[in-house]
């Protein structure tokens, strides 16, 4: 399937040993699910039978699986394509004893009209984000979210309703069983569901994994186990390497769900005792958060970064010169230390990277001199003015809130989070936060002072990682992040740390010369307490990177 199709789709195919694994902890030999000799099972995303081979004729536990109840399955799939190969292909697990029903239909409208309940409900859910579901599919989603009581705002990828609808057709003692992705255990509008799977089921496993399991996304994916009935508890496991599942071996990890704080799902990497240990350092050293000391918003959104933002042979060749202005885009900011200066743009400039922004004045092009208006037309007749956001400004190519901040905060980052000075006085993207310090706060004690293992550690808990090791913080994730605060940091401080960066120094060398000033000799903590840090950092970080081992 091309990777277009895919995304439309949201259809990424579960790897066979995944799915043989998913099998074999529901029906081998080592399981602790127990089934009735005769189960109604449902595959909402039936795709290509992956999990009937696995099931019926499991590959790589065949040896291991206890005698299987009788088995009614219904297996529901939206693509015809995929329909028609899923009967070809699994036609001949039609037996006396396996009674299998095959639906062309959109799960969506099946379960708003399904009565049936179902001992074992397991798949792979599409992943489609909500700005890809038409308005029907929307409403569907709703409605299946409020029949559980769940806010329907929370909607954003149709995963989450196929989970409460599985959910909803699950009989007392039913067994869910989904591949997942990690968004359920960390982003924000997710936590309403970690609750009420936690209200609807008294045992929950979830096994999570060191490697990317869909490439094509980036996004790490999870097992997910839920029982009505069985050993009560929420427990942990990790999985290093895919093809570990063959012996199967994987590792259990720390429970945290029971917390008030810290505690999204992704803190299974750290112990009670460790986050017990960041609670107390937060209360007892009274740290305020980010916005204590700074206003923060999302950076200058021009709805066509490729027409508003050019390099310097556009300006000179179209005559834009009057309406530019400096400004930085993703990814350009790693070649500044902790200040962007003028020297720092100007030489992303000169390689014929985009970095001026032509500000058009929100007035009738009419007033505009001939280059302008030329340069306007050119956007016209890629159809830029009939775009959504263009249509709802007075003039189509002014584009509003254009204002240059004191620093400003990557949206998402790679080895670490970075805040920077604007000493270039540089517009920037969306891709970045801008900030504005409230009264008596200075940027460069801010920035300085963000740079410390406990604001960074603050940094992995709070906000969400991708599968290609990106940490995103959305904005009220950063503005909430505590920041141990030094008023007064110096210019030689500033420099140094400012010449560590640029000089891509090792994170370790980075963080020792920062918690010493910080952490050390401003807020008073030992050797062992910064030292008990780095080793909390370091997991959070090995984690996200996917590295087994890894020197920082």
């Amino acid at each position: 399937m091309k990777n277009s199709d895919r995304k439309e789709t949201g259809s990424y195919y579960t790897p066979p040993l995944l799915a043989d694994f998913i099998a074999y902890h529901l029906f081998g030999d080592m399981s602790e699910y127990k089934f009735a000799k005769s189960i109604r099972v449902l595959e909402p995303s039936a795709g290509d039978g992956i999990f009937f081979n696995s099931i019926f004729d499991n590959q790589f536990f065949k040896d291991r699986f206890k005698k299987l109840p009788k088995i009614h399955l219904t297996a529901v799939e939206y693509s015809l394509d995929a329909y028609n190969a899923l009967k070809e292909k699994t036609s001949r697990f039609q037996t006396k004893s396996n009674e299998i029903k095959y639906l062309h239909e959109d799960y969506l409208k099946f379960h708003e009209k399904n009565e049936q309940k179902y001992d074992l409900i397991i798949g792979n859910p599409p992943y489609i984000r909500s700005t890809s579901l038409t308005k029907e599919q929307i409403e569907g989603c709703e409605r299946i979210h409020k029949a559980s009581n769940l806010s329907s705002k929370k909607i954003k990828n149709i995963w989450t309703s196929f989970l409460v609808g599985g959910v909803q057709s699950l009989s007392d003692e039913g067994v869910l069983c989904f591949v997942l992705p990690a968004e359920l255990l960390q982003v924000i509008y997710a936590k309403e569901l970690r609750d009420y799977l936690k209200d609807e089921f008294e045992r929950i496993e979830i096994f999570t994994f060191n490697e990317l399991i869909f490439p094509d996304i980036e996004q790490d994916a999870i097992i997910l186990f839920c029982s009505k009935k069985g050993k009560k508890g929420v427990s942990f496991y990790h999985v290093d390497k895919l093809q570990q599942l063959e012996e199967p071996s994987y590792v259990p990890d720390h429970s945290n769900v029971h917390r008030k704080t810290l505690d999204k799902w992704t803190n299974y990497i750290l112990s009670d005792n460790e986050l017990r240990f960041l609670d107390d350092l937060r209360q007892n050293l009274k740290l305020e958060p980010v916005k204590s000391y700074c206003s923060a918003v999302v950076g200058v959104v021009t709805a066509a970064n490729d027409f508003f933002i050019v390099n310097d042979d556009v300006v000179r060749e179209k005559s834009l010169s009057d309406i530019s202005k400096p400004m930085l885009q993703k990814g350009l900011h790693k070649a500044s230390g902790i200040e962007l200066t003028k020297n720092d743009l100007n030489s992303v400039g000169e390689l014929g990277i985009a970095t001026n922004f032509l500000a058009f004045e929100d007035t009738s092009q009419r007033d505009f001199p001939l280059a302008l208006k030329s340069y306007i037309n050119e956007g016209e007749n890629r159809g830029l003015h009939t775009r959504y956001k263009m249509l709802l400004r007075n003039n189509w190519y002014y584009v509003p809130s254009v204002w240059v901040s004191e620093g400003f905060f990557t949206k998402r980052s790679g080895l670490f989070p970075r805040m920077y000075i604007n000493s270039a006085d540089a517009l920037v993207t969306d891709s970045f936060y801008r900030i504005k310090m409230n009264e008596g706060y200075k940027i460069r004690d801010l920035v300085f002072s963000f740079h410390n293992t406990l604001s960074f550690i603050y940094a992995e808990l709070e906000g969400r990682y991708y599968g290609g090791g990106v940490l995103e913080l959305m904005p009220n994730e950063y503005k909430n992040l505590p920041v141990p605060f030094v008023k007064g940091i110096s210019k030689t401080q500033l420099n140094r740390l400012d010449k560590l960066l640029r000089r891509n120094a090792k994170i370790s060398e980075v963080l020792s010369f920062t918690n010493s000033i910080i952490l050390k000799d401003h807020y008073g903590l030992s050797d062992q307490e910064i030292d008990m840090l780095s080793g909390i950092y370091l997991k959070l970080l090995t984690r996200r990177l996917k590295k087994q081992s890894f020197i920082y």
